[in-house]
């Protein structure tokens, strides 16, 4: 068995402490282009799955190239941002961005379920 190698278990910053940019895919878009991305720190992860519906500017923030204004940000196409936050949480977590759709649709289709049982039950 092999040991675990500490630049594995580190979030690559710079000289100054500054989180490293890393080339990320973004799966979810037809043409599979490439971002330049930083990961959430545990504290900026607990945030975003707290508040995940104000996890906008945190998005924005991770994303450097291409960096948006808080404007630009705003008119993002709705299949861009998808893919920016799949590709955020993938390089966050070390979970694949198909792995991380996989699950999400899989709690929302056992949410719907869930629901539509309950709203039987409550019908009877």
């Amino acid at each position: 068995m092999e040991n675990i190698l500490k630049e594995k278990c580190l979030i690559a910053r710079d000289g100054e402490g500054k989180l490293i940019p890393v080339k990320v895919i973004l799966e979810g878009l037809e043409d599979k282009p490439s971002a330049m991305m930083t990961p959430l720190t545990k504290g900026e992860f607990q945030e975003f799955i707290r508040d995940e519906d104000n996890s906008d500017e945190l998005i924005r923030t991770h994303v450097h190239e291409p960096s948006f204004t808080e404007e630009e940000f705003k008119h993002l196409k709705t299949t861009v941002y998808g893919a920016f936050k799949m590709a955020l949480l993938a390089l966050t977590t070390d979970i694949s961005q198909k792995e991380i759709e996989e699950s999400s649709t899989k709690a929302l289709l056992d949410s719907i379920e869930s629901k539509k049982k309950f709203t039987e039950t409550k019908v009877d």
